[in-house]
Formats: C-alpha cells, structure tokens, sequence
C-alpha cells in the first residue's frame, strides 16, 4: 500500500528533499486539489487522470428519496486505464 510516508521516502530518495518538506509539499498538492473540487473546478494529472464534480438528481430509493447532490468523479487517463486492465487480464 502507498500512504504518505511512503511517497514521502520516495521523494527523499530520488531528490534529496528533506522528509519535512516532501511531507509539506505533498500536503499543499492535496489541499490545492481539494479546494480546486470544493470549487466544482476539474483537475488533471497528466499521466494519472482528472478529477470533477458531477450533480447527481433526487431519485426515489425504496424507503426514501436520496436529494440531488455533487459526488466527485476520477477517471483515469488511457494509459492508467490499459495499465490495470491488462494486469487483470492476465
């Protein structure tokens, strides 16, 4: 599993960056990216894919109505895509 430490070390290892400001840096690309979808603007990752909000309508469910809301989508780019599906076809 890849966590924050982790990306943390790699960005040490092949920079020479301080854990301390790896660790900083990684927490600023997550905040922007989040004030970014909070903002219903898109994001795109060249290499990784992008990020945007989509309204979902009110629909009626069995024992309630779920009201229209915002969910965030990720779709990745092709070479991500075809990176996992040839994996699984294994």
């Amino acid at each position: 599993m890849i966590n924050k430490a982790s990306l943390m070390r790699k960005i040490n290892k092949s920079t020479d960056i301080p854990l301390r400001d790896a660790s900083l840096c990684i927490d600023l690309i997550i905040e922007e990216i989040t004030d970014a979808i909070a903002r219903s603007e898109r994001i795109e990752l060249r290499g990784l894919g992008s990020f945007y909000v989509s309204q979902v309508a009110t629909r009626k469910a069995v024992f309630a109505n779920i009201p229209a809301h915002s969910r965030v989508i990720f779709r990745p780019c092709q070479k991500l895509r075809l990176s996992v599906w040839n994996k699984v076809a294994r």
